[in-house]
């Protein structure tokens, strides 16, 4: 998998298009990869390996030798195994419905410079069938839900396709998918490919603007993974003009000298008070951050918060217990796993299979969501089989 990252990467474009400035000033920032991006970056891997001994003649032994490397890994879970596998199957299940066999091409290196400057990326999956090209990324992440509809990343890497493929395949229509199997979302997305190219024509001076590290800084759902989220002035400004926002009192609406929050400024209040925690729990955090390095903030300190107790040597407590006249067996607790722990110890294919006559699935409680969100809405007084028949 190859490591680098374009100026204008595909996987951060909707950042940059929508805050041009925003690419350089992520160019020059740390880098400090987490442990969710490491373990991500590891689903990846075994993804490719078992996509590459799909539509390769890798003799199973290498595939096998390669997969248990991985697994060596200190952040490999067996739920990989499963995760990694559904993605597999999906390719599978795509690959096997045309009427002849199709093109496939695992980290595909693609180039969509024609459209956004030295622009260029790693498609996870690429497949090519006469007229139709297919795009699909997996996703291991389970933070946020990603969705195929006009995702951007997913436009420039089949643009960067279609740059490549061109001239061997007269491509009509472009469908791109996402595999999220932590969050059961597999979901895809067409467009036409006149539409696609439209779209890519139309990108090409914000794309510029942003190599040049120009335009205006714009805050939104885009600062989720900017590295300078934090400290930026402009998401500053326009979150603190949110604290003091003032709801608009026009002269017909009878609810205007109501002291009361009215249902129309509530769902706004909402919407726009998601963008103003978020940017104060990313300041809390910076801080936080800075302090443990060493540094000072006027009027704040780093404190010890609410610590846990753990015996120094569990293998003690039971040979204590017996000194005092109590049974060692008051030191363990025996009790069956719960089918998400069991899962992640087997793995999600070996769980199912064995295991899915057993487990029944009660009603979640209610959570709000904005209305795009792609869940059925909630149905008071149902079962959970009930809501999915």
């Amino acid at each position: 998998m190859p490591g680098t990252h374009a100026l204008l990467s595909a996987s951060s474009s909707a950042r940059w298009l929508n805050c041009p400035p925003s690419a350089k000033l992520n160019a020059g920032a740390d880098d400090k990869e987490s442990s969710y991006a490491a373990e991500g970056t590891l689903a990846h891997a075994m993804c490719e390996i078992k996509l590459r001994g799909y539509i390769s003649a890798i003799p199973k032994r290498s595939i096998t030798a390669k997969l248990k490397k991985l697994k060596s890994d200190p952040l490999y879970q067996p739920e990989m195994d499963g995760y990694t596998e559904e993605y597999l199957d999906y390719i599978k299940k795509i690959a096997t419905s045309f009427n002849g066999p199709p093109t496939i091409r695992a980290e595909e290196q693609v180039d969509y410079s024609t459209f956004a400057p030295e622009g260029s990326g790693t498609a996870d999956c690429l497949i090519l069938f006469g007229d139709e090209l297919h795009v699909i990324d997996f996703k291991y992440g389970k933070g946020v839900l990603v969705s195929p509809e006009d995702n951007p990343q997913l436009k420039l890497y089949a643009l960067g396709a279609i740059s490549k493929f061109g001239l061997i395949y007269s491509f009509n229509k472009v469908t791109l998918h996402i595999v999220q199997p932590r969050l059961s979302n597999i979901d895809d997305w067409s467009i036409s490919t006149a539409d696609l190219l439209a779209w890519g024509f139309s990108i090409q001076p914000t794309a510029q603007l942003a190599f040049n590290g120009q335009g205006e800084f714009k805050s939104g759902e885009h600062c989720r993974f900017c590295k300078v989220a934090a400290t930026c002035k402009k998401r500053a400004a326009d979150n603190l003009a949110l604290a003091q926002y003032e709801f608009r009192k026009p002269d017909n609406d009878p609810t205007a000298t109501d002291p009361m929050l009215n249902d129309t400024e509530l769902a706004e209040a909402l919407t726009k008070g998601a963008q103003l925690v978020a940017w104060y729990e990313d300041l809390k955090e910076y801080a936080l951050a800075k302090i443990l390095d060493g540094g000072e903030l006027s009027g704040w300190k780093a404190v010890e918060g609410r610590g846990t107790r753990a015996f120094i040597n569990p293998d003690d407590v039971p040979k204590r217990l017996e000194s005092i006249g109590q049974s060692s067996d008051l030191a363990y607790e025996r009790k069956v796993l719960s089918p998400a722990a069991l899962e992640k110890l087997l793995g999600k294919k070996v769980f199912t299979d064995s295991f899915s006559d057993l487990v029944e699935k009660s009603k979640g409680k209610p959570a709000l969501a904005p209305i795009s969100d792609k869940r059925a809405t909630y149905v008071q007084g149902t079962s959970a089989a009930e809501d999915f028949k």
